[in-house]
């Protein structure tokens, strides 16, 4: 039967760090607790008396064994974690597994978050663009350094996002990230730097079906519409970010070969993008099928300007984004509380939600500079705007544990 510690307390307690007093090798470890009674860790088999004993505590106290993070000025419950049971990765065995399987992770990952257009370009009432405004600054204000503006589309294609001259002015003087906005043609590309825009987007797919039920033409006419954009972003010094849609499967066509994907983000690099984003539209794509995609992506374009972009329909997303970071990708984008989905798509659910991405890498030790309490704010936010419950696992998890240790 599993073995368990558990912190056994005498009365209300310590008011100075804990360390340990006894040898490793004792079934009963004290802590020093500046003139209190001594808390005491002792092993027990019963799972139902861990649950108990942990109940016996005070969630305050607890926390600072746990590597709980307080800040009362973010959410009124006073308890927002950002690094929830973190290790310190003492244990020789797992020294020896993190050499083994983690060491190729890079050291910091960029997020890019993309709540604010994808996340939103699809929902059907028409949020207002102080809501908009409020959500980008929230999402800068967590450390953010780059934050999908908007897109400079068709409102005729996509009301949603008919605002974007509006949204994009309104946030000309928020500090800390950059705005990038998405332009389909040089008419968007256009209206984008007359609004201010100091960064555009475009967005070819690997599907030719995919192609042509969203953007109204074949890859290769859309791939011209690119060039175009890029040449003339060029000319002004306006960096060029490339979307590929539908990297791993297309709800049209099916399974999308690796070689296809390969062929447009070789195209993006050549006419000068200076990142390529590779999404996973409809978010079919697992490990298996994730692998050789980017295989055939990074034999023709550079690591540090890839990321990756995916939507997480069938719960696979985390696991993908942790086999791209061993595979030296640097760069992710997700958006807040996992809003967003694919309207060709049946079933298609969100982008990855941030949360849970910031979560996960907190806990392999990779900087994102990104405070996952005020991210949380951002995500709650927006979800109560919509009438819905947040998509992040993570921030609902949180959530729970912050408002129990609000009643305590």
């Amino acid at each position: 039967m599993a073995m368990h510690k558990i912190l056994q307390r005498g009365r209300p307690f310590f008011n100075s760090p804990l360390k340990l007093a006894s040898s490793p090798s004792s079934a009963s470890h004290t802590f020093p607790s500046s003139g209190h009674e001594s808390l005491h860790v002792r092993e027990i088999t019963n799972t139902r008396e861990v649950r108990n004993e942990f109940g016996k505590y005070h969630i305050k106290d607890l926390s600072q064994c746990l590597n709980w993070t307080s800040r009362p000025h973010y959410c009124s419950h006073g308890y927002v974690v950002n690094r929830h049971f973190a290790s310190d990765h003492n244990d020789i065995c797992t020294k020896g597994f993190s050499s083994k399987l983690l060491k190729t992770i890079p050291y910091h990952v960029k997020i890019v978050e993309v709540g604010a257009r994808d996340g939103l370009q699809n929902e059907k009432a028409i949020i207002p663009t102080n809501i908009k405004v409020e959500l980008i600054q929230l999402l800068v204000s967590s450390g953010l350094s780059v934050v999908e503006a908007t897109s400079f589309v068709s409102p005729k294609w996509v009301p949603q996002l008919a605002d974007a001259k509006d949204v994009l002015a309104a946030i000309q003087n928020v500090e800390g990230a950059r705005f990038p906005v998405l332009t389909p043609n040089i008419k968007g590309f256009e209206a984008a730097v007359a609004a201010g825009a100091k960064e555009v987007a475009v967005f070819p797919a690997a599907s030719e079906s995919f192609s042509k039920a969203n953007l109204n033409c074949g890859i290769e006419d859309n791939l011209a519409r690119c060039r175009d954009i890029a040449s003339a972003a060029g000319s002004l010094s306006i960096p060029v970010r490339g979307y590929i849609s539908c990297v791993v499967g297309c709800p049209l066509e099916g399974s999308i070969a690796p070689e296809k994907v390969a062929y447009v983000a070789k195209s993006l690099y050549e006419m000068g993008c200076a990142e390529i984003s590779l999404g996973d539209t409809i978010g079919v794509g697992t490990p298996g099928t994730v692998v050789p995609m980017l295989e055939a992506v990074l034999d023709v374009v550079p690591t540090d300007m890839v990321a990756v972009h995916f939507h997480d329909t069938y719960g696979q997303a985390l696991s993908n984004i942790l086999i791209s970071l061993q595979m030296g990708i640097s760069t992710v984008d997700s958006s807040v509380a996992g809003l967003g989905g694919c309207p060709y798509a049946k079933g298609a659910t969100g982008n990855v939600a941030t949360e849970d991405v910031v979560y996960m890498l907190n806990g392999l030790g990779v900087k994102t500079n990104v405070d996952l309490g005020r991210l949380m704010l951002a995500g709650d936010f927006i979800c109560k705007h919509l009438g819905r419950a947040s998509g992040s696992k993570a921030a609902t998890a949180l959530s729970k544990v912050t408002s129990h240790a609000s009643k305590l």
